[in-house]
C-alpha cells in the first residue's frame, strides 16, 4: 500500500515539475499599479486563486521581479489598485485586468461588512459596472461540498462597494436586499419582483447573459426618471 502511494505521489510530483518546467514565464508577467500611483512588474508566483480553502480568496499573492521566482513579496488587495498582464490572452481583454474593490460580504453578526478583492471587470452602462470572480461557493459549502464558482456582483453609480448577486447559475439577491434596504429599498423592491416574475427562464437567462441583470436595474432608474 505504502509503495503505490509513493508511486502515486512521485508521478503527480513529477507531473507538477514537467508543467513548471514547459510552462512560459510570460504567462505569469503582469504590471501592478500600487494605490499611490506607482507601477511594478513581475512574475507571479502564487495566485489570488492559489492554495486558499482555509483562507480568503482574491486578497493577496506574490511576485517575483524575475521569472525564476526568486525573492519574492507579497502584495494584497488594500496595497494594489489593479493588475494587468503584460502577455494578452483575448482581444476583450477580460482576463487580462483586474482591479481592487470594497465586495459585499454581509453575515448574520455584520450586515454591512465587506472586503477589499480582486475582480475583473465584466462589463458596463448608465447606472453602474459589473464584475466576476472565482471563489467558494457558500452555498455549497452549507451542504458539505467545497467547489469553486464564478461570482458576479454589481456596483451601481454612486457607490464604491461591489454587491454580488449570482454564484455559478444560482441567483441571491440577499447582499443587494441589505445593501440597499434602507437607501433604496424601490431598487430592492424591482429587481425582485422582475427576477421572480421571470421565473427559471429568465434565470438561465442570466447566468448565461449576466450583463441583462444590470440591464434590469437600468430600467428601475429610468422608469424612475420618467414618473
Amino acid at each position: 500500500m505504502r509503495k503505490i502511494l509513493f508511486l502515486f505521489l512521485f508521478a503527480a510530483f513529477s507531473a507538477c515539475a514537467v508543467a513548471q518546467e514547459t510552462r512560459d514565464p510570460e504567462n505569469d508577467h503582469v504590471r501592478l499599479t500600487l494605490t499611490d500611483g506607482s507601477t511594478v512588474e513581475g512574475y507571479v508566483q502564487t495566485y489570488w486563486v492559489d492554495g486558499k480553502l482555509f483562507k480568503r480568496m482574491n486578497t493577496s499573492f506574490t511576485l517575483s521581479p524575475e521569472p525564476d521566482g526568486n525573492n519574492a513579496v507579497s502584495y494584497s488587495a488594500d496595497n494594489v489598485r489593479s493588475i494587468d498582464f503584460v502577455k494578452k490572452t483575448s482581444a476583450s481583454g477580460k482576463y487580462d485586468h483586474l482591479e481592487s474593490h470594497l465586495v459585499a460580504n454581509p453575515s448574520l453578526l455584520k450586515p454591512k461588512k465587506t472586503i477589499r478583492q480582486f475582480v475583473y471587470k465584466e462589463g458596463e452602462n448608465e447606472v453602474g459596472k459589473m464584475y466576476w470572480w472565482n471563489g467558494v461557493d457558500s452555498q455549497n459549502m452549507q451542504l458539505g461540498k467545497m467547489n469553486i464558482s464564478t461570482i458576479y456582483g454589481i456596483s451601481l453609480a454612486g457607490d464604491s462597494v461591489v454587491v454580488p448577486f449570482m454564484t455559478g447559475n444560482v441567483i441571491s439577491l440577499n447582499a443587494m436586499r441589505i445593501r440597499y434596504k434602507k437607501t433604496n429599498p424601490e431598487l430592492v423592491d424591482y429587481v425582485d419582483k422582475r427576477v421572480l416574475k421571470g421565473g427559471k427562464r429568465l434565470w438561465e437567462t442570466i447566468a448565461a447573459e449576466p450583463m441583462l441583470f444590470l440591464e434590469i436595474c437600468k430600467d428601475f432608474f429610468n422608469k424612475k426618471k420618467s414618473l
